[in-house]
């Protein structure tokens, strides 16, 4: 049985994968062999992979094993990460002068834009930038499927992330990720 694997994601080049098995029948339920692709860190062209909440527009490789992904993360993404980090934020600040805690430690519902000036707002996009950066890779990397070093290289400066981040909306940076040796 030989099949011809073409996919359009990052660094899986079209191979003929060839296994000695054959189809197998058993009591009229059928039954492949698993499908194997292989990565290698040469030849690895320039793609777009569309995920469910981000997509992947642009990709390029070096020598040094370093590939350079521009990343756009859509609107859903971007609130629910802000509503999370936030939400922890508030939950470890300490008691806002105004207002008192309910039973139980929580905060009453004090307005948004409150808690997002006493908290600071170059703090709380820092932790929700980090946080949308680092989830939206790790995410790409696992169903890629790539061996990738734990250190990133964002291209842009932190103030112009900042400056074009906004909760809901749609959020583009360019990374660069180092591969690993693929044995």
């Amino acid at each position: 049985m030989e099949i011809a694997v073409k996919t359009h994601f990052l660094g899986l080049n079209p191979k003929v994968i060839h296994h000695p098995f054959k189809l197998l029948n058993f009591r009229s339920r059928e039954y492949l062999p698993a499908v194997s692709a292989i990565l290698s860190p040469e030849d690895v062209e320039v793609s777009s992979s569309l995920f469910d909440e981000f997509s992947i527009s642009r990709t390029s490789t070096s020598e040094a094993g370093e590939l350079m992904v521009s990343v756009e993360v859509f609107g859903i993404r971007t609130q629910a990460i802000f509503d999370n980090v936030f939400d922890k934020m508030v939950a470890a600040a300490q008691p806002i002068r105004g207002f008192r805690r309910v039973k139980g430690g929580k905060t009453p519902d004090i307005p948004r834009d409150i808690l997002l000036e006493v908290l600071g707002p170059s703090k709380v996009y820092k932790q929700v930038i980090m946080e949308v950066i680092n989830s939206t890779i790790a995410e790409y990397v696992e169903k890629e499927g790539l061996k990738a070093g734990k250190d990133l290289r964002v291209e842009q400066s932190f103030e112009d992330l900042e400056a074009k981040f906004e909760a809901g909306k749609k959020f583009s940076f360019d990374v660069v990720v180092q591969l690993q040796e693929m044995k």
